[in-house]
């Protein structure tokens, strides 16, 4: 097999193991490629607030595309650009559209510098920090407003108790034109980001700026956000625990998260 110029990955039960560490294995296969000449990018929904914990999970730090496609990171110097935000006018119809259609659910907004939620918003497990300065509190009626100038780069729709593929359904004729609905997990959450924003338009973007083709990109994903991406790669792969449409949606499977099967192609890939 010929050596990709990048190898765009997705993170959690993709790269990561099930306790969101990556392997001695897993990180020598990325060196391995790097080494190679190759780009590693990691391209996920984590918003930017959530990426300087990635730090232990690499030996040398990859590029990071976040949000969905919607921020780039230099993981290095803790630094966001190239935001894709959303347009600020159209945020109180598409909110009052997809509240109607998922009347229980809750919203969080996902700016560069925090997160915006309504008081009734489930937390994830990764915002353990109750003091975090970059999250507050706010009314629904207050959401829209309350973003000021700051760039709009991610919308979460929460309903814990329901199962994510079943919100998605009901939700995505509400959605339109306004956004683009997805999501990582199945557990009660929905991703809504700008208009054609995914990780397969932010990676094609990126990878253009250097010369680089779709046929010269390997990918790896495990859920629905991750189909774009795996369809615009030349080479994709989904792990073994990703869901059957991602499965359909890649080139191949591979071994499961917590197998290394990022790791066990890119070490074919480079001849290890």
């Amino acid at each position: 097999m010929t050596s990709p110029k990048v190898i765009a990955t997705d993170l959690d039960r993709t790269l990561l193991r099930s306790d969101s560490t990556t392997s001695e294995r897993t990180r020598a296969a990325l060196d391995l490629a790097m080494d190679r000449g190759a780009h590693v990018i990691a391209v996920t929904a984590r918003p930017i607030r959530w990426l300087d914990r990635l730090t232990p999970c690499f030996s040398r730090l990859p590029h990071v595309i976040a949000s969905n496609g919607a921020a780039c990171y230099d993981l290095a110097a803790g630094r966001a650009y190239d935001f894709r935000p959303f347009d600020a006018a159209t945020l109180p119809k598409l909110l009052a559209d997809v509240r109607a259609a998922l009347p229980t659910a809750r919203f969080a907004l996902e700016t560069p510098s925090g997160l915006l939620r309504e008081p009734d918003y489930v937390l994830s497990i990764f915002d353990q920090d109750e003091d975090d300065p970059g999250r507050r509190v706010v009314g629904y009626d207050e959401l829209a407003g309350a973003l000021g100038a700051a760039p709009l780069l991610k919308i979460v729709v929460a309903d814990r108790e329901r199962l994510s593929a079943e919100m998605f359904a009901e939700a995505l004729p509400a959605v339109g034109a306004l956004g683009h609905l997805t999501y990582s997990t199945n557990r009660g959450l929905l991703e809504l980001g700008p208009p054609a924003v995914t990780k397969a338009s932010s990676l094609a973007v990126w990878c253009a700026a250097r010369g680089i083709g779709a046929e010269e990109v390997v990918a790896f994903g495990d859920m629905p956000n991750d189909v774009p991406m795996l369809a615009w790669a030349g080479r994709s792969w989904a792990v073994a625990n990703a869901a059957d449409d991602v499965k359909a949606a890649a080139k191949g499977v591979t071994a499961s998260n917590d197998e290394d099967g990022v790791a066990q192609i890119v070490e074919a890939l480079f001849e290890l």
